[in-house]
C-alpha cells in the first residue's frame, strides 16, 4: 500500500511537471519571427528643375518689296478765277508721275473761257494752252506748286477781234490731294500768275478742283 501511494505521488509530480510547461507555453505570447528584411519605402522621385522652353524664334520676314519709284497719275481739273467784273472758267486734263511721294512732275493741257465785264462792251477770251508743272510735297497730301505755262488766246470786244496771240507766264501756289478710294483721289489748288500781261492783267487767284486715278 505504501508503495502504491509513493508511485501515485510520483506520477502526480511527473504529471504536474508535464502539464506545467504546456501551461507556461500557452501563457507565453507568440512572437513573429521575421526572416526577410522589411521592404524599403520607395523614396519620392527627386523633382527635376523645370525645363524652360527654348526662346521663340521670330518668324522669317518675307523679303520687303522694293518701293516703286513713283505712281502714274491721270486726272484733270476744273478751274475758275474771279475779281471785280472778271470771271474765268477752264478745264485742264493732266498726267503726272510722283517720285518717292515727294516730287511730282507733270504736264497739263488747258481750255479756258474768260470774260471781263468792266469795259463796255465786255471783252471775252477763248484760250488754249499747255503747261509743265512740279508739285513738291513737304508733308503728305499738301503740296507746293510751280508751273510754267504757254497759252494761245484771242479776245473779242463787240465787233472787234484781236486775232490769236501767245503768252507765257509763271504760276505759283499750293494745294491738297486726298485719296478717296483705291487709287482714286481728289485735289484742289490755288495759284497766282507772277507776270502781268494782256491775259493776266492782275494777280487774281486761280482756284482749281479736280480728281483722278493713280496707277
Amino acid at each position: 500500500m505504501p508503495k502504491l501511494t509513493c508511485l501515485a505521488g510520483l506520477l502526480g509530480v511527473l504529471a504536474v511537471h508535464a502539464v506545467a510547461p504546456r501551461v507556461l507555453a500557452q501563457d507565453e505570447p507568440e512572437i513573429e519571427i521575421i526572416t526577410e528584411p522589411p521592404p524599403e519605402l520607395e523614396s519620392p522621385p527627386a523633382e527635376s528643375p523645370p525645363v524652360e522652353p527654348p526662346p521663340e524664334q521670330p518668324p522669317p520676314q518675307p523679303d520687303k518689296p522694293k518701293e516703286p519709284l513713283g505712281h502714274l497719275r491721270v486726272g484733270g481739273g476744273i478751274g475758275f478765277g474771279f475779281s471785280t467784273g472778271f470771271i474765268s472758267i477752264g478745264v485742264s486734263p493732266q498726267v503726272s508721275y510722283i517720285f518717292k511721294r515727294i516730287v511730282e512732275p507733270g504736264v497739263a493741257l488747258r481750255y479756258q473761257y474768260t470774260k471781263d465785264s468792266i469795259p463796255i462792251p465786255q471783252v471775252t477770251w477763248h484760250t488754249y494752252g499747255g503747261s509743265i508743272f512740279v508739285r513738291i510735297f513737304p508733308i503728305p497730301q499738301f503740296f507746293v506748286l510751280v508751273e510754267g505755262e504757254i497759252i494761245n488766246t484771242g479776245w473779242k470786244q463787240g465787233d472787234i477781234s484781236s486775232g490769236r496771240m501767245n503768252y507765257g507766264n509763271l504760276l505759283l501756289g499750293g494745294g491738297l490731294v486726298m485719296g478717296v478710294g483705291k487709287g482714286a483721289f481728289v485735289a484742289t489748288s490755288l495759284k497766282i500768275a507772277v507776270f502781268r500781261n494782256a491775259f493776266y492783267p492782275s494777280a487774281f487767284p486761280i482756284i482749281s478742283i479736280g480728281g483722278g486715278y493713280a496707277f
